[in-house]
This record gives structure tokens, C-alpha cells and sequence, in this order.
């Protein structure tokens, strides 16, 4: 009987939770209440034991309870963590047998159709696509992470070490002491105090050319109506005059002081790039100007002038870009190692090519002019030139839109560094114009083509064409007259003769791509040849003709050359 009253309550302890205390104690006090008097002594000397057994029970009842609840709530994050991480697994594994699965999104870098994401899509009907700016590497800098093209610049760097070895072991043999290529770069960038003063004038000229555009644009709106087209055509001429003293006081400079080739070409180069600069600025903006209408002003202050901002004029003359905007992508910093490593390799490339004129194309032409020189002796020289000339047309491309643009792009913040696309892999020179200069390219279609199409001929196609290839050739003509101090059309015949004959042949393919680089090794050989004998004709023979006809008809031809 004892021990059935025993089971009875712990069953009854069992069945309570720990927020149920008061109810056992209860239930223990009735459970004693229904007991026989003659049990009320056995009560009270088991008392202690039963308040012992009480609140063991009770401390056993709680900490079980809460192991329970820690158990299932481990089970609950165990489950809902290897959920987790299955879906996160699944997701990783989808988007890896993705990416196996289609190739042809790791070729999105070289697709030539897809080289075209630098062009917005037309706001109009009837109009050509914008150039639009994006955040992106140059190619190269991309590509350069793959360890099999970071090889192939390697090769590049030991042949400058070969070349300069060949040409340190020739000095020391030749004439006892080293020259390092020295000679020839220190002719060559010779006067360039005088460089730098060109330089800070021509400066001076576009940001007067800044002031005056602010004073027109700033004043237009309280010119009175019928005086107002007026007032447009004087501050045309006055842009045309700007021009016409941008291209001839630097160049009479240029002459005045007889700068060497390299310094000549630095300025010439300099003064194209600020005429193409101050035409985009004038061209952009223009319209802004004539459709700016000021709002009224209860409090009688000035509508803010739809000439843009001093500091963006100054940020886009230095920007590695010929087209305007008032703003541009922009990284988060300057990598001051990225800076110093660009300039580093700019000044290596000078030694490069350097080397490569002295160890590799001057010899085969200083002499030519001294004596007589055979047909079969010219078309040798050629085809030797061939390889240097490709080699040292490479070196002024990785210098000038590579190292040089990236240089200036990482000390700006400029974050589009496309300066030229995946021109190596181009299958007819149409496809090579467009994307071997990029950033040149950029103002010629914008400005250029993009204009003649949609305003002076419309649904054509050819003639502005046709106008950008002139455009170019006769600028590209004039930097080299006035570099050298001659006219010898090669230039002018190979980019705007040829080289627009060349654009008409479509090749798809291998063969395309041979095609393009053999022609491309040819003419740059050809080019390179005739401009080195024109060069050493000069020196070595005597003039024959008046001051005008020896400018313009090469000596070349009237000295011993091309003789049987």
C-alpha cells in the first residue's frame, strides 16, 4: 500500500514542468491529507525525506527539461545550417558547370561583336550610337593575368636585354667605352627647355580659350534677338582663328629652334591633341548654349551658366580621352605603383627602340647616298627592315596607348582604360582602323563620321567614310613633314591610298588574320625603309634643287639612288 502511494506521486512529479512547482507541492499536500491518522506520526518523521526527494525531483525534472531544449535547438541550427550550405553548394556547383558548359563566354574578351560595348544605343531614330564610358581594364592588363601571355612579355623584356647586351659588347669592341644607347636618345629629346616652353604656351591658348568660351556662353541669353546670330558668327571666327594660331605658332616655334625629330614630334603630337580637345569641348557644348534658356528668379540671382565648370575643362585636357563629358567613371584611388611601373616601362621602351635603330636599321642605310646603290641592294634593305620595323611599331603601341594612356588613367582616376581592342586578332584592316587606337578613333567617329552622317549626308555611309580616312592621313602627313623638315607622301599613299583599297577586302578566318599582319609587316617595313633613306639622302647628298621644290620632291630620287 506504502509503495503504490510512493508510485503514485512521482509519477505525478514526473508529469511537471519546471513552471509547475507550486502544483507538486499541492498535489503532495492533498495526497497526505487523504492518508489514515495513524499514518500522521509516519508523516511527520519522513517529512525531511520527503522534502528531500522533493526537490531532487524537481532539480532533475528542470535540468532535463533543459538539456532537452538545448538538444533541439542544436538539432534545429544543425538542420538549418547544412540547408544552408547545401543550396550555397548547389549554387556554386550550377554556376561552375555553367560556365564548362559555355565556353564562349570566356571568348567575350576577344568577341570582336562584343568589343562594341563602348557605344550607347541611339536616343533617336535616325542617329548613330553615343560613345559611352565604362569601367573597365586595357586589354592587355587583363590578359597579362594569364600566366601563358604574361610569358610572352617576358620574351619581350629578354630581347631588350639581348639588345642591350649586343649593343654594350659592340661599343666596348668598337670605341672602348659603353654608350648605352645614350647618343641617340639625347639627340634625339635634345632642347627640351624649349619643349616645355612651347608646351606651357600652347597651355596658356586653351585655357584662354576656356575664358572666352565661358564670356559667350555665360552672355549669350542677354544678347538682344536680332543681333544674335551675329553675335554666333563672331565667336565662330574667332574659334577658327584660335585654331588656325594653335596650328601655326607652335610649329614656327618648332622650326625657329630646329628641334630634333623626337622633341618635333612631341610638340606636333602635343598640339593635335589640344586642337582635338578644344574642338570636342566647343562641339559639346555648343549646343547646350544655343538651347539654354535662364529661368526666372524671384530673388534676382543669376541661372547657373551652361558653360561647365573650370575643373572639369582641367580634368578632361589631361584625361586620357579625345571626347567631352562633363564626367567620367572614376576609381576609388591612385595605385602610385601601378604610376611608377607604367613610366618605368615608357622609359624602357625608348631604350628598345633605340637599340633596335642602332643595332638593327642604321647600319643598313647610313651609308646610302655616299655612293651608288643598285635596285637589288634597296629592295634587300626592305625586306631586312621588315621584322625591326614590326618590332619597333609594337614598342610605340605598347608605349603610346598602353603604358603611357594607363599612366595618366590611374593618376586621374580615369577608370575606362579601353585605349584599343583586341587588334591582334583582327581579319581585314577595316576591323585593325577601328580598334588598333581606340582613343583616336573615338573623336574621329564621334565628331567626324557621327556628324557627316547624321548632318551634312544623311543615309550615307561611304563619304564620311571616306572624310575620316583624309582627315587622318593628311594629319598624320603633317606631323611627319614637319618632324623630318620633308614631304614624302609614304604615309599619305599607304593610309589614304591603300589603306583605304585594303578596307573594301573581307577575309574571314586564319587567313584573314595572316593576311593583315603580313600587309601590316610589309608596309611598315616599306614605310620605314623609304623614310630612312629619304633621311640619309638628305645628310649625304648635296641639294640640286630651289629651297620650295627640295621640301617637297624627295632627294632621294634625284641622288645616287635606285641607279643600275
Amino acid at each position: 500500500m506504502k509503495d503504490n502511494r510512493r508510485k503514485r506521486r512521482r509519477q505525478k512529479l514526473i508529469v511537471c514542468n519546471e513552471n509547475d512547482v507550486n502544483s507538486v507541492e499541492t498535489a503532495i499536500a492533498n495526497e497526505n491529507a487523504e492518508l489514515p491518522m495513524g499514518r500522521a506520526l509516519w508523516k511527520i518523521d519522513s517529512m525531511d525525506q520527503k522534502t528531500s526527494e522533493q526537490f531532487s525531483s524537481k532539480e532533475f525534472i528542470m535540468r532535463d527539461l533543459s538539456l532537452e531544449r538545448t538538444r533541439l535547438k542544436l538539432k534545429e541550427l544543425q538542420s538549418g545550417f547544412i540547408d544552408d550550405m547545401e543550396e550555397k553548394m548547389q549554387r556554386v556547383l550550377a554556376d561552375v558547370i555553367k560556365e564548362v558548359g559555355n565556353p564562349e563566354n570566356d571568348q567575350k574578351l576577344f568577341d570582336e561583336s562584343l568589343n562594341c560595348l563602348d557605344k550607347m544605343k541611339p536616343t533617336r531614330e535616325g542617329t548613330l550610337p553615343d560613345k559611352q564610358f565604362l569601367t573597365r581594364n586595357s586589354l592587355l592588363t587583363d590578359l597579362f593575368e594569364i600566366k601563358h601571355i604574361r610569358t610572352i612579355y617576358h620574351i619581350f623584356v629578354a630581347i631588350l636585354i639581348i639588345l642591350f647586351l649586343n649593343t654594350l659588347i659592340y661599343d666596348l669592341t668598337d670605341t672602348g667605352r659603353p654608350k648605352f644607347g645614350f647618343g641617340l636618345i639625347l639627340w634625339n629629346f635634345g632642347d627640351i627647355k624649349t619643349v616645355i616652353m612651347i608646351w606651357i604656351c600652347m597651355m596658356a591658348g586653351v585655357f584662354s580659350l576656356y575664358l572666352m568660351f565661358h564670356f559667350y556662353a555665360s552672355n549669350r541669353h542677354k544678347v538682344p534677338l536680332k543681333h544674335l546670330k551675329l553675335w554666333d558668327q563672331c565667336w565662330l571666327v574667332a574659334f577658327i582663328l584660335y585654331v588656325c594660331a594653335l596650328l601655326y605658332f607652335p610649329l614656327a616655334s618648332l622650326l625657329e629652334h630646329n628641334l630634333p625629330p623626337a622633341s618635333s614630334l612631341i610638340v606636333l603630337m602635343e598640339k593635335i591633341r589640344l586642337m582635338m580637345k578644344s574642338y570636342a569641348f566647343v562641339r559639346n557644348n555648343t549646343p547646350k548654349v544655343l538651347a539654354y534658356q535662364p529661368k526666372d528668379s524671384n530673388n534676382d540671382k543669376q541661372s547657373h551658366s551652361p558653360c561647365p565648370g573650370f575643373s572639369q575643362f582641367l580634368y578632361y585636357l589631361f584625361a586620357p580621352t579625345l571626347v567631352y563629358r562633363d564626367s567620367y567613371p572614376r576609381t576609388d584611388s591612385v595605385r602610385w605603383r601601378v604610376v611608377a611601373w607604367s613610366f618605368t616601362e615608357v622609359i624602357g621602351i625608348i631604350f628598345y627602340v633605340s637599340f633596335i635603330f642602332e643595332r638593327l636599321l642604321k647600319f643598313q642605310f647610313e651609308h646610302f647616298g655616299k655612293s651608288r646603290v643598285e635596285s637589288k641592294d634597296v629592295i634587300v634593305s626592305i625586306f631586312n627592315t621588315m621584322m625591326p620595323a614590326t618590332l619597333a611599331m609594337l614598342c610605340a603601341f605598347f608605349c603610346l596607348l598602353h603604358s603611357w594612356q594607363n599612366a595618366f588613367a590611374e593618376m586621374l582616376c580615369f577608370a575606362d582604360r579601353m585605349f584599343y581592342k583586341d587588334w591582334w586578332n583582327s581579319t581585314s584592316f577595316s576591323t585593325y582602323y577601328r580598334t588598333w587606337n581606340v582613343v583616336v578613333h573615338d573623336w574621329l567617329y564621334t565628331y567626324v563620321y557621327k556628324d557627316f552622317s547624321e548632318n551634312v549626308m544623311p543615309n550615307d555611309r561611304v563619304m564620311p567614310k571616306l572624310m575620316v580616312f583624309a582627315i587622318s592621313a593628311l594629319f598624320h602627313e603633317y606631323i611627319l613633314t614637319f618632324t623630318f623638315r620633308y614631304f614624302y607622301p609614304v604615309m599619305l599613299f599607304m593610309f589614304g591610298g591603300a589603306g583605304v583599297a585594303l578596307t573594301f577586302v573581307q577575309r574571314k578566318g586564319a587567313g584573314g588574320n595572316i593576311f593583315m599582319w603580313l600587309s601590316l609587316c610589309m608596309g611598315t617595313g616599306l614605310f620605314l625603309s623609304l623614310y630612312t633613306m629619304e633621311w640619309y639622302a638628305r645628310i649625304n647628298c648635296p641639294k640640286e634643287l630651289g629651297y620650295w621644290a627640295d621640301l617637297i620632291v624627295p632627294r632621294s630620287w634625284t641622288c645616287n639612288f635606285m641607279k643600275q
